[in-house]
């Protein structure tokens, strides 16, 4: 059974706890801050210059066995040991105020409406369509939203979804042959409670395949956090699989909305913290590729209390420092982290810094034609990894347009704490743009998705993409990959849950292409369904 052998346990204060055993001395999160870490905490979020470069003690160490290998798993699916579910989404700003913000954003808007500009670049370079476009996975275990992301390798292209893993064989047609089809629990080999939140990674350095899901709690003092690595290239044979008990205080916290990076030497993890529904900040630990990519157990310091939702990077080049970075719901700054030693002990955290920005604030939710039906915009986070490379590091949010959601992406310079490019990227000055992922490649090219509505002129949701050349200006509304024929109410929720994150990767293969997964309605309106595209300039 996968994870029959992996023994995580938790060592604060230097006690330890195997898994499921609470340290007594932390009944709580709160608790495990004592008075004077949570001064130091505001101290930091207040980001003096002084305090801003202090660095920050960890709160634990995860410690994890040695992982279990599983074979190539049979083509088949294993059915969810639960009932289908919506994954509730969670605010990181107390949810009433989340709630209000929400309601100001949806006030502004009114039939008719048009954004307060629109922006023309010249010289602009517009990515376009490379052939593969097709339908991939669709809704079949009745969870939502899907959560669409996938990564590109060398040999295929693998999807994961709540709560499914695709792999098709890369070829250069329209559609790629489906070379796998499991569910989560098969792959994990893990049935106790639904799995969702699910990323996927290609490391082009190593060629290897890492995928991360998380599952429900399985009690008070046990939620299960699972990360597989590929034994090679070829994702459609051996896992390491890793079985982690992310409770790391046994004190009924959930870990929610993890994300996935690397740099040039270890895997990076963040996930946002709740207790209830009160927000205790974000967990960022980082893992050796050395240990995880030959199944080795690891032993490594957990940081808490940290500003959510905190985006890890897909490292591109031997950079000694990793920055993470993360987007507060409303405001006029970024907050920035600087990671050094990832992986190896003892590992630096060094932040927040505050990158200055213009003043933003929570999107309003995205309308349909034809329906009252929304669809959730989230709120402002960074939905998915940076791209860092040199000094740059690039990410995208949603955030309010005058009354419209819409993307905004950054290129900003980590050396200087500055925005180096900036803009927002929409289809249209009556859309609705939301649910956008950004990476560049080495030139410093970058590729955007984002779904598209508008409601004013009949238009479903879309799968739109774009991106920019390096010394472009901006990014332009870009070509439409999909539009969906209908609008989509799968229950009664207004708005609808429309996944927090889409996934764009560069190409291994190509460094002008990239490919995406993201997000569309099936025929009816009552099921998600996803699409893959390769585009490139």
């Amino acid at each position: 059974m996968a994870g029959s052998g992996v023994a995580p346990s938790v060592t604060a204060n230097k006690q330890t706890t195997q898994i499921g055993q609470p340290i007594m001395h932390f009944n709580s999160r709160i608790r495990n801050f004592s008075l004077a870490a949570v001064i130091g905490c505001v101290a930091l979020l207040s980001v003096g210059a002084a305090s801003a470069q202090q660095p920050i003690a960890p709160a634990a160490t995860l410690e994890v066995a040695p992982a279990t290998i599983v074979d190539a798993q049979p083509n088949y699916v294993m059915e969810q040991p639960v009932p289908p579910r919506e994954i509730p989404f969670r605010p990181t700003m107390d949810r009433t105020a989340y709630d209000a913000a929400k309601a100001r954003a949806a006030n502004s808007y009114a039939p008719g409406a048009v954004k307060p500009f629109t922006e023309a670049f010249a010289p602009l370079a517009t990515p376009f369509i490379k052939l593969t476009n097709f339908n991939a996975h669709s809704s079949t275990e009745g969870l939502r939203p899907p959560d669409t992301h996938g990564a590109v390798g060398t040999t295929h292209f693998v999807q994961i979804t709540n709560s499914h893993i695709d792999m098709w064989t890369r070829q250069n047609t329209q559609v790629l042959p489906l070379a796998k089809s499991v569910t989560l629990a098969t792959f994990f080999n893990y049935t106790a409670q639904t799995l969702f939140d699910p990323r996927v990674v290609y490391d082009s350095t190593w060629n290897r395949w890492i995928v991360t899901a998380e599952a429900f709690p399985e009690s008070t003092t046990v939620q299960r956090f699972f990360i597989g690595v590929s034994t090679s290239a070829d994702p459609t044979s051996s896992f390491f699989i890793y079985n982690v008990n992310v409770n790391f205080f046994g004190n009924n916290n959930f870990f929610d909305f993890p994300q996935l990076g690397m740099d040039q030497d270890a895997v990076l993890i963040t996930a946002n913290i709740f207790n209830g529904n009160t927000f205790l900040g974000a967990d960022f630990f980082a893992v050796a590729k050395a240990r995880l990519y030959n199944g080795l157990g690891f032993s490594v310091p957990v940081f808490t209390g940290l500003v959510g939702t905190l985006a890890p990077p897909i490292v591109r080049d031997q950079n000694a420092s990793t920055f993470l970075i993360a987007a507060p719901p409303e405001g006029t700054t970024l907050s920035k982290y600087r990671a050094t030693n990832t992986s190896k002990t003892p590992t630096t955290l060094v932040g927040p810094v505050n990158v200055s920005v213009p003043a933003y604030t929570v999107p309003p939710s995205a309308h349909q034609p034809g329906t009252t039906k929304l669809l959730d915009t989230s709120d402002s986070r960074f939905v998915n990894a940076s791209t860092q490379n040199g000094v740059d590091l690039w990410q995208t949010h949603t955030i309010a347009l005058g009354s419209f959601p819409s993307p905004k992406f950054y290129r900003l310079n980590t050396s200087t704490n500055t925005v180096r490019q900036s803009g927002f990227y929409f289809a249209s000055g009556t859309s609705d743009d939301f649910n956008a992922s950004i990476a560049a490649n080495d030139a410093s090219d970058c590729f955007v998705t984002y779904t598209s509505t508008d409601a004013s002129v009949g238009t479903n949701a879309q799968i739109r993409l774009s991106g920019k050349l390096s010394g472009d200006a901006g990014i332009s509304a870009g070509p439409n990959a999909f539009t969906s024929i209908t609008f989509y109410h799968p229950s009664a929720d207004n708005p609808e849950r429309w996944g927090d994150y889409s996934a764009v990767t560069t190409d291994p293969l190509n460094a002008a292409n990239a490919w995406l997964v993201n997000e569309k309605v099936n025929a009816g309106g009552l099921l998600w369904g996803s699409r893959i595209v390769r585009f490139g300039f």
